[in-house]
């Protein structure tokens, strides 16, 4: 009896109280996660199948490795 009631009050909890506080909430911005973050920053692969990647891939392996005979 007393695990259906925590039970029912930690569902109480998360299905009316979470979202009424988070609909208050005017600081919730959604962050980048990592994969999202690659996807901007990929250039493509030599193995990619589209011209357009290898292309991009091969200008990003040429800026890095002037990018290193400058230092």
């Amino acid at each position: 009896m007393l695990q259906v009631f925590l039970f029912g009050m930690i569902t109480i909890i998360f299905v009316v109280v979470a979202p009424v506080i988070l609909r208050k909430s005017k600081n919730v911005s959604p962050t980048k996660n990592i994969f999202e973050n690659f996807i901007e920053n990929d250039h493509g692969y030599p193995w990619s199948w589209d011209a357009k990647r290898i292309d991009s891939y091969k200008k990003a392996l040429n800026q890095r490795k002037n990018g290193a005979k400058k230092k």
